[in-house]
């Protein structure tokens, strides 16, 4: 198992925080949206979520969304603990995901050769990322399910993203907590939606 994520004021001042341009206006309404599952630059806001915020609503979510994502890339940079299955196998490995300064990458660690990476999923390619909590059992491959107890099911994630080809492929993991399991679907969320909206620039 790898350390902790916690960092110092000295390593804050070296890595920059991430400013998201998130906007408040309807066309990035999808940043506000309360679906937990990941939302495309392709998909069209509902009237509802368009009008259902007042300005002030807005301002205060988009600042909301800024701190949480600004935390949570801060700590994915150096490296957030999890459990990892290799698509096609029950077996699980105790590793560590990361998301490069430049926000383009998720990064599954080697748990054997830290400094090498199992896998390398670009954020702007992930299709979708599904949850036990919000999607049920039936998205997920049977022989990683079946080597989850209950606890450890309601923390599972998979990510599922193509290549330049658009080959599609899937990783499972598990996130530490129901908590931790939240904000890395709202901000991967967002965090695809920039670089789906962005590509190229950082």
């Amino acid at each position: 198992m790898f350390s902790g994520c916690c960092c110092t004021d000295s390593q804050d001042s070296q890595e920059a925080q991430f400013n998201l341009p998130i906007a408040s206006d309807e066309k990035t309404i999808p940043y506000l949206a309360t679906d937990r599952r990941i939302t495309t630059s392709k998909d069209v806001p509902s009237a509802r979520s368009t009008r259902s915020l007042t300005p002030e609503e807005k301002e205060a979510e988009k600042v909301r969304l800024q701190g949480l994502v600004n935390n949570f890339a801060k700590k994915a940079v150096r490296g957030c603990p999890c459990v990892y299955f290799k698509e096609g196998t029950a077996t699980r490995f105790e590793t560590q995901y990361r998301i490069d300064k430049s926000l383009e990458y998720l990064i599954l660690v080697n748990p054997q050769e830290p400094g090498v990476t199992e896998v390398t999923c670009p954020i702007a390619a992930i299709q979708d990322i599904y949850s036990m909590a919000e999607d049920g059992s039936s998205c997920f491959p049977p022989e990683v399910l079946a080597a989850l107890g209950a606890e450890d099911r309601e923390r599972l994630l998979m990510i599922v993203f193509s290549d330049t080809d658009g080959k599609l492929f899937r990783f499972c993991l598990v996130e530490e907590s129901t908590e931790s399991r939240d904000t890395f679907l709202e901000c991967m969320r967002i965090l695809c939606i920039y670089a789906q909206s962005n590509p190229g620039e950082r």
